[in-house]
């Protein structure tokens, strides 16, 4: 990281741009994509001495408009993000830090830590500053940033640029030449881009009624005349020929009207989508074919794939932006950021474990109770607990001078024993009345 100045990367556009700005800005060339640019944005992006990056960015900028794409990264980056994060220090949170953590722009900064292996190309380069109290960040724009070359390029085709050495409190995250997880993504949006609009020119021509209109072509002015009766009943579809001709619509065979082969063709490239991003389609999709058995092992491959990226999210915080905190004035020296787990379990199911562990005579804190089910503690809780033990606890039992004769002269019972005492009592629990008096002879 380098620390020889304090300069600030600027971005901006080409209106009132001035010689200081870093970067002069470009829109995203969108839409008209197929499969031959898709390869070649590949293979220009992977080339060793000039690789050029520009058009796969602007691919995966045009691909994340997907409904999809978008539905899958966002389940992706919920569940990582939904376990609460935590800064500890020997085992106590650090409220300075802990402030940060909870506010708006880091929740941002780890949505885009975790898209970097998905739309990184060349990784990602985050410039942070201190804001008042608050740490805050700008992402390079990525056409600007050549990481094998550690430069900051004015224009995004331009093929020098400034020394990304020369600005201060600056974090890399990737690999130098990784074109990211979102190739593959793209494959699958660009087939069914191309498939939804053919989907669409069919339903267009064969989804409304056509409409077959003749006309006598011995009369000149008939067909224009019928031409412009059918447009005034609106926009379908009609052929107009001669009387006496004849016209065949032929479809293709075993297509069940032509619709489902567009149909399978879309969810199958949904399908590939989900398994790319969360292992697992089941999670996303409706399907006739699916078990709680093959889904309860779906659920599990994705909670595999979420504890990777938590993993590689936590190894970024604790290695590499605690150097950034501890420049701009934050003390994380001697702490680490972790991910506090959440319940997996249902819970009534996580109430009965518990009763289950208290009927052992496993000795469980009233805290646990109050932390793990999130109710809060009451103000008087020492009162209230006393209270409660008090009431609990038995009365001494009274002596009956009548209970000290025996009038039958047996010998007086002995004192039974406090082992016997404790697994007849457990015993009794266990099997209810079965241990009653006069019950299986005991």
């Amino acid at each position: 990281m380098a620390k020889k100045d304090n300069g600030k990367i600027t971005a901006g556009g080409n209106l009132r741009k001035t010689d200081t700005q870093t970067i002069v800005l470009s829109p995203t060339v969108r839409f008209g994509l197929d499969l031959g640019g898709w390869m070649s944005a590949i293979k220009n992006a992977d080339a060793i001495d000039w690789p050029r990056r520009v058009k796969l960015i602007d691919m995966y900028e045009d691909i994340s408009l997907d409904t999809h794409v978008q539905s899958v990264m966002e389940k992706y980056k919920s569940t990582i993000l939904a376990s609460p994060l935590q800064f500890q220090r020997k085992g106590e949170v650090d409220e300075k830090i802990q402030e940060i953590i909870e506010s708006p722009w880091f929740g941002k900064m780890l949505e885009d830590f975790i898209m970097v292996p998905w739309t990184g190309v060349g990784g990602s380069l985050f410039q942070f500053y201190r804001d008042g109290q608050w740490l805050k960040y700008d992402l390079t724009p990525s056409k600007h940033v050549d990481p094998i070359n550690r430069l900051i390029r004015r224009n995004q085709h331009d093929t020098t640029g400034q020394s990304w050495d020369n600005f201060s409190n600056l974090l890399y995250i990737g690999e130098p030449r990784q074109i990211g997880k979102f190739a593959s993504i793209a494959y699958w949006v660009i087939v069914k881009r191309n498939n939804v609009g053919d989907w669409i020119q069919l339903a267009e021509i064969f989804g409304r009624p056509l409409t077959d209109a003749t006309y006598d072509p011995n009369d000149p002015e008939a067909r224009q005349k019928l031409a412009n009766d059918i447009a005034n009943r609106g926009s379908m579809t009609a052929f107009i020929h001669p009387d006496g001709t004849n016209i065949k619509l032929i479809e293709a065979a075993g297509l069940s009207g032509g619709a489902n082969v567009y149909e399978r063709l879309h969810v199958t490239s949904n399908s590939e989508i989900s398994k790319m991003v969360l292992g697992n389609t089941l999670s996303t999709e409706v399907s006739d074919k699916g078990t709680q058995a093959l889904g309860a092992v779906q659920h599990e491959d994705q909670q595999d794939v979420m504890s990777r990226a938590k993993r590689r999210l936590l190894h970024i915080l604790n290695y590499e932006l605690t150097d950034v905190f501890q420049n701009l004035g934050f003390n994380t020296k001697g702490g680490k950021f972790l991910f506090v787990p959440k319940p997996t379990k249902s819970l009534a199911t996580d109430i009965l474990v518990d009763q289950q562990l208290v009927n052992m005579g496993v000795p469980l804190s009233d805290d646990h109770f109050y932390e793990y089910y999130g109710r809060p503690k009451p103000d008087n809780y020492d009162e209230l607990k006393a209270q409660r033990m008090a009431a609990m606890t038995p009365l001494p039992p009274v002596d009956d001078p009548e209970d000290d004769e025996d009038p039958e002269g047996d010998e007086p019972q002995k004192p039974q024993d406090p082992k016997e005492k404790n697994f007849k009592n457990r015993l009794s629990r266990f099997f209810g009345e079965a241990l009653g008096k006069g019950a299986l002879g005991w």
